[in-house]
């Protein structure tokens, strides 16, 4: 399906949560749990979100905003070696493995 040309549109009579502008059709069903926005709005809320939006979502260059690395204390053995792990860069869930820097290069080098 290519967009705007064959997109299936859903038949509404909601108005605007921003402006009150009638909106008589949407290119998703809405599911009354969020607020829905015509078109104008959209666009306007896009615009000015500018350039930063992909930046804030992990787009820059290497995957991560600028800015210090939040790492947290464990108390962890590597699930390779064995190795002593004493800091992440995420809180462990405990249904993963978990590996030490040196284990972990090893792996995503195959």
């Amino acid at each position: 399906m290519a967009f705007g040309t064959d997109r299936q549109m859903f038949d509404v009579d909601l108005a605007c949560a921003k402006c009150g502008t009638h909106i008589s059709q949407l290119p998703f069903q809405p599911s009354g749990d969020r607020p829905v926005y015509c078109n104008e709005c959209n666009r306007a809320f896009r615009a000015t979100r500018g350039d930063d939006r992909g930046a804030s979502r992990g787009g820059a260059r290497g995957g991560f905003s600028s800015g210090p690395r939040q790492m947290f204390s464990v108390n962890l053995t590597c699930a390779s070696c064995g190795g002593a792990i004493t800091q992440l860069p995420f809180q462990p869930s405990g249904d993963k493995p978990v590996y030490c820097r040196d284990c972990m290069q090893a792996r995503r080098n195959g």
